[in-house]
This record gives C-alpha cells, structure tokens and sequence, in this order.
C-alpha cells in the first residue's frame, strides 16, 4: 500500500495540487461567463489533471490492488 509515513514534501505537494485545482476550477468560470470557450475547457481539463495529481498515491496504491487481485 501507501508509503508511511509521507515526507513533508509530498503532503506540501499534494495540497499545492488541490490548491491549483480549484483554481483552475475557478478561472475555467470565469472564462465561461465571459464566452470564452476554449480557455474554459482547458482550465477544467487542467484543473482535473491537478486533482489526478493531487490523488496520485491513491491512484498508485489502487493499480496495484487491482494488478494484484488480477494476478490471483
């Protein structure tokens, strides 16, 4: 599972991640209400990629439960 503990620099990592995200989130909004399209779909789809980012030890730590239950 999930490397314990986690160094200070990983968990300062992974709230920069969720900070960026909201963001992006937020700035996708604002492109949105100001009709621009484009910029809004590609501040959601960076603002996703940031919170994949943020989840990246659980998403590592689920690939290999399912690699493992695979492997039975």
């Amino acid at each position: 599972m999930a490397r314990n503990p986690k160094s200070i620099g990983e968990i300062i990592s992974t709230f920069t991640f969720f900070g960026v995200a909201v963001a992006c989130v937020i700035q996708a909004l604002e492109f949105y209400e100001a009709e621009q399209q484009f910029r809004s779909w590609a501040s959601a789809f960076a603002g996703l990629l940031c919170v994949l980012g943020g989840l990246r030890f659980f998403i590592a730590d689920m690939t290999k439960v399912i690699k493992e239950r695979f492997r039975k």
